[in-house]
């Protein structure tokens, strides 16, 4: 009877497995559940000691080179190392060379400055999208200006309190690209290499083991790779947001199936041979 009773698990509907499933990816979607996060990954962190350490009143340049695609990685990296900035009192300019990426930074200026009382113009700004990586990161080392003379609202950047006192990158704590293209290798070796201005980075999970040189030659001062290092980010912030969400996700998933796998083993055994 009990065997009978017990089978009856494995010939469960699977929209049923599917609706469980579904139910645990959703919850902690509405509301990170903040699951333990033991494991922070050394390069993440990295990033965060790097900003941690600057003086208040330091210069950030961003620049968020990723489209809708590769927006539940990168989102949420993005976010998190805007809000240390501004915790840190830290300015910060935001520019792009992905016209895709425009919409996706337009969302976080209207958030995430009135959560730190930040304003436009004079703690932030944002710059035009530009098509020429090569030119916009090769005049960055002699004149900001000389590329980009005003922001996307049409005022004149030289004329802004944001960016007083910075002219090129030798006036710049560090720069920093979150990206789903090839683009951070281009900043490693424009920006980085050639004048010498901190890099810090940012890209998707399948594309982090490709910049473990960078990292051991000092190229990259750090890099956060993919949503587990957004939410370890946000760990470290104790701002827990879409990466965390993210991860409890799939952390839940894994962690049904898991159960799953192990029951109906157990079942087959005991159906089997007691």
């Amino acid at each position: 009877m009990f065997k009978e009773y017990i089978s009856k698990f494995l010939k469960l509907d699977r929209r049923w497995i599917f609706l469980l499933l579904t139910i645990v990816i959703f919850v902690p979607i509405i509301k990170p559940l903040g699951l333990p996060n033991i494991s922070i990954g050394s390069n993440t962190k990295r990033v965060y000691d790097f900003i941690e350490a600057l003086p208040e009143g330091g210069f950030a340049l961003l620049s968020l080179d990723y489209d809708p695609s590769t927006r539940p990685e990168l989102h949420p990296q993005a976010i998190a190392v805007i809000r240390h900035c501004f915790r840190k009192n830290i300015r910060v300019a935001i520019m792009t060379f992905l016209p895709g990426a425009t919409g996706l930074i337009d969302e976080i200026v209207e958030k995430i400055p009135k959560e730190y009382n930040k304003k436009d113009g004079i703690d932030y700004v944002v710059l035009p999208y530009q098509p020429n990586y090569v030119a916009v990161m090769t005049q960055l080392g002699s004149d900001i200006y000389g590329i980009f003379r005003t922001d996307t609202k049409g005022r004149s950047t030289k004329d802004l309190p944001v960016m007083k006192g910075i002219k090129s990158y030798k006036d710049m704590s560090f720069a920093m690209c979150i990206t789903g293209t090839a683009l951070l290798d281009a900043w490693v070796a424009y920006a980085g290499d050639k004048y010498k201005v901190p890099m810090l980075g940012g890209v998707t999970a399948v594309s982090q083991p490709g910049y473990g040189p960078y990292l051991q030659k000092g190229q990259l001062k750090g890099l956060i790779g993919g949503m587990k290092g957004a939410a370890d980010y946000e760990t470290l912030l104790k701002k827990l947001d879409r990466g965390t969400k993210g991860i409890d996700s799939l952390n839940l998933a894994h962690f049904l199936v898991l159960i799953l796998i192990i029951t109906s083993n157990i079942i087959i055994l005991i159906t089997k041979y007691l």
